[in-house]
């Protein structure tokens, strides 16, 4: 079992446990609805794919498809989970699903991944569908693989179905603002926390400045921020002033990497020097357990918004608490996609094309109720448990009533 998967199973448990959980409830929530493994022939080659079902108590599966050697059946699965709980908090009627393929997929050629792209949805197209599972992209699966996703899934069932996947190109139903969903859901977490604890003008170091960590930067410097740092899994740069941004953007454009961006007075630095950067918020937008009991107590930031999946380990976050640290969990500040999946689902159900503006707003509201919801807790736990312990009893509610439903 990967360190996510059981991190997350125990931390489950002892939620559970100090909000009196009854044993059936935590039971159904430990264990996976469905764990789908099949083979891709992609020409002489055969790669594996998973598609991970754990609930839909909320409503149906709902989840990305990633394309990476690191794929395995314990990540595909702990992500479901993590959507499940995320969908709880955030009161979105999905429930929690992964899918992905492990492969290396810069090795392969234009057509081998349409191939793929294509292979997957016959693998998995038993168990997805618009009222059943409805995946979306993730790790190298972009807008352009989601519509060979949706023409393949469209050829099969011998109808046209825009809504049996999100994160389609705009031109074939995609959602106006669904390419900045996420970093934008964790920039309104930024505006909340500011003013929570009346923080004017924040200093921010951004760890993993892809599409999520570059939009973020982006939000966060329009609201008056001032991004110090960023990096990528080459390393980063740390500012005297502040990053310009729109600079940082054109470099990466070019050049394809973070460390190529630097003006006169920057410093070139790696990614254990911006973790432990004396900063307002370190943004953590890359990938899991970056922040551990190794490095936990170089940590010197005042607050950690957690955008990527499970930044921050269990024993991190403990020894963070006491020292002060306030941590947002990727269950919220990661919120954003999923809200954006949401409105596109029901945009191509009922027809009715939803604007950029409507899109942020929605957003918006649904991340600042559940930032004040988490808020309106114990001010002395730990914010990651606290978040699970609303996911849990949400959950739970929501199985009594169907169950009573049925009854």
């Amino acid at each position: 079992m990967c360190n996510l998967l059981e991190n997350l199973k125990n931390q489950i448990k002892e939620e559970a446990k100090r909000n009196n959980i009854g044993k059936y409830f935590t039971e159904r929530i430990l264990s996976t609805d469905r764990l789908l493994e099949f083979n891709i022939p992609v020409g002489s080659k055969v790669f594996r794919g998973y598609r991970a079902q754990h609930s839909n108590l909320l409503g149906p599966y709902k989840g990305g498809v990633r394309f990476s050697n690191k794929v395995t059946r314990d990540e595909v699965e702990a992500l479901s989970i993590m959507m499940t709980l995320k969908c709880a908090l955030l009161d979105v009627p999905f429930g929690g699903a992964k899918g992905g393929v492990e492969v290396d997929f810069s090795s392969l050629s234009e057509k081998e991944r349409e191939e793929l792209s294509r292979g997957y949805v016959r693998g998995a197209f038993p168990v997805i569908g618009p009222e059943i599972d409805i995946p979306a992209p993730d790790i190298n699966t972009n807008e352009e693989i989601i519509s060979i996703m949706v023409d393949e899934y469209s050829r099969i069932s011998g109808k046209s179905s825009p809504a049996s996947f999100t994160g389609k190109p705009v031109e074939e139903g995609g959602l106006e603002g669904r390419d900045i969903a996420t970093g934008y859901g964790g920039a309104v977490i930024l505006s909340e926390l500011c003013d929570f604890w009346k923080i004017k003008e924040a200093t921010i170091a951004v760890q993993g400045f892809g599409n999520v960590g570059s939009n973020f930067a982006i939000f966060a410097s329009k609201m008056g921020h001032k991004v110090m740092a960023i990096s990528d899994c080459e390393g980063g740069v740390r500012a005297k002033k502040k990053i310009s941004i729109r600079e940082a953007l054109k470099c990466k454009k070019e050049n394809k990497r973070v460390g190529s961006y630097q003006r006169k007075g920057e410093k070139r630095i790696c990614n254990s020097e911006l973790l432990e950067m004396d900063v307002d918020v370190l943004v953590l937008a890359a990938t899991e357990n970056v922040i551990n009991e190794n490095n936990a107590e170089k940590v010197r930031a005042k607050h950690i918004i957690s955008i990527a999946n499970g930044p921050v380990t269990t024993n991190a976050e403990k020894i963070l608490q006491k020292r002060g640290t306030v941590v947002i969990p990727d269950i919220l500040a990661s919120a954003g996609g999923v809200i954006a999946s949401y409105c596109e689902w029901k945009q191509a159900k009922n027809s009715k094309k939803m604007r950029k503006e409507e899109v942020l707003d929605f957003i918006s509201k649904k991340m600042k109720k559940s930032f004040y919801a988490l808020h309106g807790e114990k001010q002395d736990e730990i914010f990651s448990n606290v978040a699970l312990s609303l996911s849990l009893r949400s959950l739970e509610r929501r199985m009594l009533d169907k169950e009573g439903e049925i009854r």
